[in-house]
């Protein structure tokens, strides 16, 4: 009778080198990719340059995208990497490909596109980042290669790439990638990721303080602010108000989210900015407080002048900007080009023409700010109306017999006469 011998672990043997094959892998790669150009080079030490998603399988390196992270790159350098990768990671996360190297392979898993632009939310790329760490050391992979944004790795689309991989590779989700690292006992102590974004538990923990005098600011503030965060507000509002002691109305409720749709939808609603670095915010906030507690002697004789003083500095600025604002007008510019001259909005740019007119006539040539009130009595006329800068000029000519003008009539100026 022969002896039993215990399984030991299989690897993936490696495909043929086959044409379908390659296609196939190519074309899930490219896919889950989400950018039509690379930057790639044929070795390792030659420049990149920058080539369409079509012809990256002619360079044997690739540099993944730096604005959509769609891969998380593990470089192990020892010659038994492969045995080494699939001994530890569980089946159900493997790997979507690797490549074996010289010195050892690179495994890559393709993951759900994450946002990496500036003006990205901050959370799902430390999670990505820390789920990219959690497999480098599970892996004792190379420190200095960076999973998420690494500077130049294998190209798995490479013709004579020695790939291993299926021509339909799995595409995996964060959580799912974190959960099978937790079960398998790979996640670090230190990492303190739950896979749930942190404002939610925010929100059931001011929700239980929620008072019935202040139910609907309070679940428009929560359910605002996770629309800003492109979160989804209406489960946060409908979630805030159930927590409530006494909730409100279902119909009060649609309408704090019909609210919120209709700001997050008009071109003046809040729009994504750049981030600003937490350190950059701290900076500003001692920087701001420094400047508060000093009390200089300059800040107290500003404080002592008051409101008006600022606003008469204020005055000869808008008053020279209006002036502009009037000849730009007069010479044909629109008021969308007079803004974009003056950095003002037509709202304002329109309150400046209004304010200074150009009154001509045969006589005199006078600018002068309109007074609304008192108003003006403007004669009647069957036909029209004629505008306060339209008034006729009551300055009768003046000849060498005639005599002085008088004030009575409608004038060209506040000053005329």
């Amino acid at each position: 009778m022969l002896p039993t011998v215990a399984p030991c672990a299989q690897t993936p043997q490696r495909p043929r080198n086959n044409t379908a094959f390659r296609a196939a892998f190519r074309a899930s790669f490219l896919g889950n990719m989400a950018t039509a150009w690379a930057r790639a080079s044929p070795t390792k030490t030659a420049p990149s340059v920058r080539v369409s998603a079509a012809d990256l399988a002619e360079f044997e390196f690739y540099t993944p995208s730096r604005s959509a992270g769609s891969v998380l790159v593990i470089d192990v350098d020892r010659p038994e990497a492969v045995l080494d990768i699939f001994d530890t990671i569980p089946a159900e996360i493997r790997p979507s490909w690797i490549v074996e190297t010289r010195k050892g392979a690179q495994a890559g898993w393709m993951i759900d596109t994450v946002d990496l632009r500036s003006t990205a939310r901050e959370r799902p790329v430390a999670y990505a980042r820390a789920i990219g760490a959690a497999l480098r050391a599970a892996l004792a992979g190379d420190e200095a290669v960076d999973p998420l944004t690494p500077v130049r790795v294998r190209n798995p689309t490479y013709t004579w790439a020695e790939l291993r991989a299926s021509a339909t590779p799995p595409v995996y989700g964060l959580k799912q990638l974190h959960q099978g690292l937790k079960t398998a006992g790979l996640w670090p102590e230190s990492m303190r990721f739950t896979g749930r974004s942190a404002t939610k538990q925010a929100h059931r923990t001011i929700a239980a303080a929620i008072d019935t005098g202040n139910r609907n600011q309070t679940v428009f503030d929560l359910a605002r602010h996770a629309a800003y965060a492109g979160e989804d507000f209406e489960a946060v509002a409908w979630e805030t108000n159930d927590a409530a002691p006494e909730p409100m109305g279902a119909a009060e409720v649609r309408g704090i989210i019909r609210s919120i749709t209709r700001y997050m939808a008009s071109p003046r609603g809040h729009r994504s900015t750049v981030s600003m670095p937490s350190q950059m915010r701290e900076l500003l906030s001692v920087m701001g407080r420094r400047g508060g507690l000093a009390n200089t002697a300059a800040q107290r004789a500003a404080r002592a002048l008051g409101p008006s003083a600022s606003a008469a500095a204020r005055k000869p600025l808008t008053d020279t900007k209006a002036r502009k604002a009037q000849k730009m007008r007069t010479q044909g510019h629109s008021v969308a080009a007079i803004g974009q001259k003056l950095a003002a909005s037509p709202a304002t740019v329109y309150r400046w023409l209004r304010r200074h007119v150009q009154h001509q006539c045969r006589f005199s040539s006078v600018e002068h700010q309109v007074f609304r009130s008192p108003r003006p009595r403007l004669p009647r006329y069957p036909s029209r109306r004629l505008r306060r800068h339209q008034i006729p000029c009551a300055i009768p000519p003046r000849g060498p017999d005639s005599s002085p003008p008088t004030n009575s009539g409608p004038s060209c100026g506040p000053h005329s006469g």
